[in-house]
């Protein structure tokens, strides 16, 4: 995000939230997880721990809630930083 805002304001940076901060942790954690649990499926080829559809769906849903709360922050931050220079 902050090399997004050097993109739009110079030299400006927008600083993430705390919160966005574990939202974003916690979704490269889970993602880590499950890149982690395909690369042991593909190096033994033992497919009784692959998930079934449903839970990967699950997966690929927090991730994106995480990741649209996070994104949805950051563009109100950027949107106020270009409110208070059109002023």
């Amino acid at each position: 995000m902050n090399t997004l805002s050097a993109r739009m304001h110079g030299d400006e940076t927008y600083s993430i939230p705390h919160a966005d901060f574990l939202r974003l942790q916690h979704a490269h954690g889970v993602g880590v997880t499950v890149l982690d649990m395909f690369s042991l499926v593909i190096a033994t080829g033992d497919r009784r721990h692959v998930p079934d559809g449903e839970a990967l769906a699950s997966v690929i849903a927090l991730l994106t809630d995480q990741l649209g709360k996070v994104v949805a922050t950051c563009e109100n931050g950027f949107m106020e930083q270009e409110l208070r220079h059109d002023r």
